[in-house]
């Protein structure tokens, strides 16, 4: 399975957030990450929409975690920006195989995707941003 830029961009942003503690500027976490300021726009408008930054214009404004980032699991959010899309059109349609009922394949294709979202879902954004390493990782960002 192959994540989207997308979800990337959501992951860094949530990550970003959560290890300053502090609303920031689009403008701030793209430079952060060398980003597409106009892409990460996109992202943040996705973030909105599933609840888990806002938003503020003007003076001060800039973007904030409108949730706890200790309730945020990676598997929501990759769920939520990607949506469960399933490897291939027979797990969620079983009538387009003709190895249907009864394929192996399918099942043990079930079992891998929800084995990804059960090892996404053992991690909160906030054990990834507040790892005990003081090396690599978010520590390695120029924060303005």
């Amino acid at each position: 399975m192959r994540l989207t830029l997308h979800t990337d961009y959501a992951l860094r942003t949530l990550l970003y957030l959560a290890h300053t503690g502090r609303p920031a500027p689009v403008d701030a976490i793209a430079e952060a990450f060398s980003i597409s300021r106009d892409h990460l726009v996109k992202v943040v408008q996705t973030l909105t929409r599933l609840g888990y930054v806002r938003t503020r214009a003007g003076r001060g404004g800039g973007v904030s975690l409108a949730e706890d980032p200790a309730q945020i699991t990676v598997s929501d959010v990759v769920a939520g920006v990607e949506g469960r899309q399933q490897v291939l059109d027979c797990v969620l349609q079983p009538q387009v195989c003709v190895l249907e009922p009864g394929c192996g394949l399918r099942r043990l294709l079930m079992q891998a995707e929800d084995a990804f979202y059960a090892q996404l879902a053992t991690a909160t954004i906030a054990d990834l941003a507040h790892s005990k390493s003081r090396k690599g990782g978010l520590h390695n960002l120029a924060l303005s």
